[in-house]
Formats: structure tokens, C-alpha cells, sequence
């Protein structure tokens, strides 16, 4: 049983707040997702490294080198075993992500670009039946943070849970966390909330949830929606890929 370390109401309606220290395990090495392939971008053919399902660096053209980042669908993250719902673990739903970047490079997806960055720097691309395979699997969600989602991505993620594939193989829950940020992020900031993002997996829609709740280092954070919870580990950007800590590389 896991000791419930927090339990406060967030500011929104039907959801709660559940913190927990227990941290994921994992062998050394085992942080391996890349798989280098190639798209058609903006019709030319380039070449890239996938990182894991939603993101690639450049590796050829006019953005070698770069970062990216997919719009219109999200999936887990693969930085580590962070996510948590129903009857999965985090290192089930972690070892499920490590096939995502593998399904990206088994073919050249048509790809566009204006070149513009999103919040991290990471070039915006959109790769259209890439988004709507990767929910069809099981492997990826219709996500909007404005408006509604695309239509046949959602259409491809109902599909899929609906067959139980991929992360829907042990149910679906009515939200799920797909961004965590402590309110002491904000700190020698002008911000006096902070927020999450958490997906209606019925509709794609994932609209910013203000909070206030500061999150420790590795904390389990769980929020209830509608009677359905999911759990997310709480680590910030800055430590997700270098100096990671504890819980994620398994001591």
C-alpha cells in the first residue's frame, strides 16, 4: 500500500491531488529509445534520429541538429518510468514506450515545417499519418492543448481503446497526465499560479489546470478525474535528461 504522502484539492473540479515517494526501477541502460530513420520534409527526404514517439533531432537540411517537437499527438514519456494508472506500473507502461521510436523510423512519413519553435526551442513539425498510426497502436494520443484535436487521430485512439492496444490494454482511464510543473517553478517569476495539463482521453482535449501545489523531486503526483485517477513522477525539464535523479535511472 502506498503511503499517502499529500491529498489536496487542485483547482479544478472532480480531481485530487495524491503524493506519494516511491520512485521506479530499471537496469542500467535501459534508457535506450533512439532509432535513426528518415522523413519527407517539406518534400525533401532528411534524415533523423527519433528520440521516442513525438520527438526527433536532425540529422541532414536546413535544421541539422535541432530538436524537435510533433504537434497533434502526444505520447508517453520515455525519459523514464513516470506514469502510472489503473493496474499498470510505471516500469510496464515505461518498457511499452521503448518500441515508440522504432515505429517512427520504420517509415519515411510525409513531414512539414515553418520552422517556428515551441516553448523549449524544439522545432514544430507536423507529421500527420504518423500521429493517426501511432494512436491507431496504441502507442499515441489525439492531443489538443486549444480547440479540439484532429478528427482522424481521435477517430485512430478510440479505435485502439476500444481493442485494447497498447497503453489501453489494461483499461482507459477519463484523464491522464501529460504535463507536471510545481508551483516553486515559478519562482523569481511574475506567475502566481502554476499548471498541469491532463487529456480527456474521450475527447484529446488537454486545456492548462492552474494550481498552486509545490511538488518535491521524484513525488508520485495522482489526480482523479471523475472518478478515474492517473499518476505522473514529478520531475522538472532541466532534470529529465542529465543529472537525472534517483527515480529515474532506479536507485
Amino acid at each position: 500500500m502506498r503511503a499517502l504522502l499529500c491529498c489536496a484539492l487542485v483547482g479544478v473540479t472532480g480531481c485530487v491531488t495524491i503524493v506519494t515517494r516511491e520512485g521506479g526501477k530499471r537496469a542500467p541502460g535501459a534508457d535506450e529509445h533512439e532509432a535513426h530513420g528518415f522523413i519527407i520534409l517539406n518534400g525533401e527526404r532528411t534524415a533523423v534520429k527519433w528520440s521516442d514517439g513525438d520527438s526527433f533531432d536532425f540529422e541532414s537540411g536546413p535544421y541539422d541538429g535541432q530538436g524537435t517537437r510533433l504537434f497533434g499527438y502526444n505520447t508517453l514519456e520515455s525519459y523514464g518510468p513516470v506514469h502510472r494508472w489503473g493496474t499498470w506500473t510505471r516500469e510496464e507502461l515505461y518498457t511499452l514506450t521503448k518500441g515508440d521510436a522504432e515505429v517512427c523510423a520504420s517509415k519515411e512519413w510525409e513531414c512539414t515545417t515553418e520552422g517556428q519553435p515551441d516553448a523549449y526551442g524544439r522545432v514544430l513539425v507536423d507529421c500527420p499519418k504518423l500521429a493517426i498510426e501511432m494512436a491507431r497502436q496504441g502507442r499515441g494520443l489525439a492531443y489538443a492543448v486549444r480547440g479540439k484535436p484532429n478528427r482522424l487521430v481521435l477517430d485512430a485512439m478510440h479505435q485502439a481503446q476500444r481493442a485494447g492496444r497498447g497503453m489501453w490494454a489494461k483499461g482507459v482511464p477519463k484523464g491522464l497526465i501529460t504535463a507536471l510543473h510545481s508551483f516553486a517553478e515559478n519562482e523569481g517569476t511574475k506567475y502566481t499560479t502554476s499548471s498541469n495539463r491532463i487529456l480527456d482521453t474521450r475527447t484529446g482535449e488537454a486545456p492548462l489546470r492552474k494550481h498552486t501545489d509545490n511538488y518535491q523531486l521524484c513525488e508520485e503526483v495522482c489526480l482523479r478525474t471523475e472518478g478515474d485517477w492517473s499518476c505522473m513522477v514529478y520531475v522538472p525539464f532541466e532534470r529529465r535528461y542529465r543529472d537525472q535523479p534517483p527515480c529515474l535511472i532506479g536507485e
